[in-house]
C-alpha cells in the first residue's frame, strides 16, 4: 500500500503549495511530511522513485543535471532529494 501512498503523496504535493514549501525547507524529512499529511511512505520507496526518475532522463538532461542547470518540477526535485 505504501507505493500507492507515494504516488498519491506526489500528486498531492503537485497540487498543494504548503506541502511544497515544507519540502523545500532545509533539513525537510519527506517521510515525516508525508505521514503528517496522511500518507505512509518509506525512505526506500523515495530512493527507488528517484532512481527510476534518473534512469528515465535523456543524455541531455543528465548532462544538464551534472552541470547544475537541470530543473524539474518542484515535486520531483524536492521529494526525491534533488539531483
Amino acid at each position: 500500500m505504501s507505493q500507492e501512498d507515494l504516488t498519491q503523496f506526489l500528486e498531492a504535493v503537485q497540487q498543494d503549495p504548503s506541502l511544497q514549501e515544507k519540502l523545500k525547507a532545509e533539513g525537510a524529512d519527506p517521510v515525516a511530511i508525508a505521514m503528517e499529511a496522511g500518507f505512509s511512505i518509506t525512505q526506500a520507496e523515495l530512493i527507488r522513485q528517484q532512481a527510476g526518475r534518473i534512469q528515465s532522463l535523456s543524455d541531455e538532461e543528465l548532462e544538464n543535471a551534472a552541470g547544475g542547470v537541470w530543473s524539474a518540477n518542484c515535486t520531483d526535485d524536492v521529494v526525491c532529494g534533488g539531483l
